[in-house]
């Protein structure tokens, strides 16, 4: 069935935004269900629009209403339907609206659709448990398939606390389908500890005494999070008060119940200062009893167990090294086994150099799924369960980041999307044969939109190592005409772009502009080695890579004006926008979006500390020397581009600091500068109209210093 689900937002198609409301969307009575699918024979294919119109034209910011986020697709247990999410952008009313769907896996038909996130099947295919905030109600709800009635479960306090990307505040139904075991918080804030031993004077002042202090956005409650158990007979006509199996001082997260309903596994860190440490564990929990078990003792963190169908085993992804982040890691996580009692853990696909992602089991047992990435794409995979070769399902060029599979283990529901195409549900047996589009969510776009041609090459860099690449044309090329270049820089430093489509780079390319879009070392999908290859070293091998890619493109290109670039990039890909305009004059506008310029100042006022431990070697003023050496701002005095900076005022990741030192200096040293701040947005905006905002502001900032986007004459002359 996949892994359990989070609370959160799932996966949108523009990664700057995450939900904040939701609205209704009606429902149809119950369905007539169809008989599960045969393995289809035909090769995959994206279907084309349904609707077709006599001319389409390239993207624009006009469009992006008609953009739709889908995800998390979860197949029932029969097979028989898919339940994904769909999520709208209301960019004049300023709301995300979120809807779960259920589609016939056979012929895609839209069976019904409930307002809400995270769906997840009941044992028995006769319900659906989501996670939505209708009715001020914020929590677990039940959705009866046959009447498409929803009630109401049980509320699930949240805190505000951020425990590592790869932390997942989840809920799953028992195996019997009684009860649902949940992620929550302590429903009372602890009073703020004041270790100075005196009375409180103010009632507003805010006192702190650990290290991670902060939030995405704000300052932690210091509440913590706790595996709770509810029946789901409770509700509005049955009152009950749910058991919290994990209570105590600590936070627990990424729970998965055994087959046998006995235990529940999650993950938890429990070290002296978790603040100070990375070292999640997996434990499990007795259901009945509430007594907790110890799996596993590591000097690094494991994450999301998932149990083998016969309870003997448990499947998760997790680190080695004892020296990590919990931002932005650059060790890859492989899939590891272990007894479900402890003891010694193996790998399971230890020949498979690349970074993984979702782990789940096969209904037999035989075999491990999970998630990877490879070269800019995202594939689901499988291998032995016992270790072994890993073998590639998903064959595409494309990306594949989730799925699930039906109870008898024949079908695997998954979304993908490509260059061309954004993200739809796909069906397919499950060795992957037969992939067959399920969903025309995005024809409404795609019937309208001629999406930019893309083309990904490879490149020798200054060292000899290969480097990726993708480069958009502009959209509507005319021959002997020139063109405008955007490089644009990925965030992590270890993120990656890919076989993905991106609506920033269409709309780039529909306003006139080349992108050219690098996988620079320190890039995840390439193996460890190539992982690695940023630290200590943010702006050396990374920018060569960069200007080795750009330098290539435009020698092969003769389209490609040099006159006339433009660099831009988010978070770390703002930190290297911020390093190159210090290193370089031959950009001629810059837009650097929730960047990074000082290192020093950064590891003391960032959300995580470790970030900079983990890519420095160690505690920052040991070495403050090569912290500045590695800072934009150390070479301020160097830079001549005009640069608008864009960046939230809430922003606990990038603290809106990093934006404000390097404006200022460029500002003291006469060069157009121009800061953009955006009110209670963090890393990444949640408002429709703030990203709409940003959007046309990059835009307009990039037509201005660059003649505007489209062709100039090979003479320069505009046209």
């Amino acid at each position: 069935m996949g892994a359990p689900h989070t609370f959160g937002m799932t996966s949108l198609i523009l990664a700057a935004m995450a939900a904040g409301v939701v609205s209704s969307w009606g429902a149809e009575a119950g369905p007539q269900m169809a008989a599960p699918p045969e393995p289809p024979s035909h090769t995959q294919s994206y279907s084309q629009p349904q609707t077709q119109q006599p001319s389409r034209h390239p993207m624009t910011t006009g469009d992006l209403a008609l953009l739709k986020g889908v995800s998390d697709p979860q197949i029932s247990p029969d097979g028989r339907s898919v339940a994904y999410v769909r999520t709208t952008f209301d960019y004049q009313g300023d709301k995300v609206t979120s809807v779960i769907v259920i589609a016939d896996a056979v012929s895609g038909a839209t069976r019904h659709a409930v307002q809400g996130t995270a769906p997840q099947w009941s044992p028995d295919g006769r319900s659906l448990a989501f996670r939505d905030d209708a009715e001020s109600h914020n929590g677990i709800w039940i959705y009866d398939i046959a009447t498409a009635h929803r009630r109401f479960l049980v509320p699930v306090p949240v805190t505000n606390a951020w425990l590592g990307s790869l932390a997942v505040k989840n809920f799953a139904w028992s195996p019997d389908g009684s009860a649902i075991a949940y992620v929550g918080t302590d429903s009372v804030v602890p009073p703020a500890p004041r270790p100075d031993g005196d009375a409180p004077a103010a009632a507003d002042v805010e006192v702190f005494s650990r290290i991670m202090y902060k939030t995405r956005t704000g300052f932690t409650d210091n509440r913590r999070t706790h595996l709770y158990v509810v029946p789901v007979a409770c509700g509005a006509a049955t009152a009950c008060t749910p058991r919290v199996l994990t209570p105590g001082s600590f936070d627990e997260h990424s729970l998965a119940w055994s087959p046998d309903g006995h235990q529940i596994a999650f993950v938890s860190d429990r070290s002296p200062d978790p603040d100070n440490a990375y070292t999640n564990d997996l434990w499990t929990v007795n259901a009945p009893t509430g007594q907790i078990t110890r799996l596993t003792d590591t000097p690094s963190a494991e994450f999301s167990p998932a149990w083998s169908p016969d309870g003997k085993q448990i499947a998760f992804p997790a680190w080695r090294r004892p020296n990590n982040t919990k931002d932005s890691p650059a060790e890859d996580t492989h899939v590891w086994a272990m007894a479900a009692t402890g003891g010694a853990a193996w790998p399971v696909a230890p020949s498979l150099d690349r970074r993984v992602g979702q782990v789940s089991w096969s209904p037999t047992g035989a075999m491990v799924y999970f998630t990877a990435t490879d070269h800019g794409s995202i594939s689901v995979y499988r291998a032995n369960a016992t270790g072994g070769p890993a073998q590639r399902l998903t064959t595409c060029e494309c990306q594949v980041p989730q799925y699930s599979l039906d109870r008898a283990g024949r079908w695997m529901a998954y979304v993908q999307n490509d260059l061309t195409h954004p993200s739809e549900v796909w069906i397919a047996a499950a060795d992957g044969r037969g992939p067959r589009q399920l969903t025309h969510e995005q024809d409404s776009l795609l019937a309208v939109v001629a999406p930019a041609e893309s083309e990904t090459f490879e490149f020798t860099s200054f060292d000899g190592i290969p480097v990726q690449a993708w480069l958009i044309k502009p959209s509507g090329m005319r021959p002997g005409q020139r063109y405008p270049l955007i490089l644009s820089i990925h965030g992590g430093p270890h993120s990656t772009f890919g076989n993905t489509f991106s609506a920033n780079n269409q709309m780039l390319a529909g306003h006139g502009y080349g992108v050219l879009a690098i996988n620079p070392r320190g890039t995840n999908g390439y193996g460890q080695a190539f992982s690695d290859g940023s630290l200590l070293n943010w702006g050396g091998g990374d920018y060569h890579d960069l200007m080795a890619g750009l330098d290539t493109v435009i020698r092969r290109n003769a389209w490609i004006d040099p006159g006339r670039l433009g660099v831009t990039g988010g978070s770390y890909g703002g930190f290297m926008t911020n390093w190159i305009i210090t290193q370089t004059p031959r950009f001629k506008a810059a837009v650097s979006l929730y960047s990074l310029s000082n290192l020093i100042s950064f590891y003391g006022t960032s959300l995580y500390t470790d970030l900079i431990e983990a890519e420095f070697d160690g505690l920052p003023w040991d070495n403050y020397p090569l912290l500045w050496q590695w800072s934009p701002l150390a070479h301020v005095a160097n830079a001549r581009t005009p640069t608008l900076f864009i960046h939230g005022d809430a922003d606990n990741d990038v603290p809106i600091s990093q934006a404000e030192e390097m404006y200022v200096a460029l500002r003291k040293q006469g060069v157009a500068s121009t800061l953009a701040l955006y009110p209670g947005e963090g890393h990444g905006f949640h408002r429709p109209a703030h990203n709409l905002d940003s959007l046309l502001r990059l835009e307009a900032w990039f037509d201005h210093y660059l003649g505007s986007g489209g062709g100039t004459s090979a003479a320069g002359g505009r046209e």
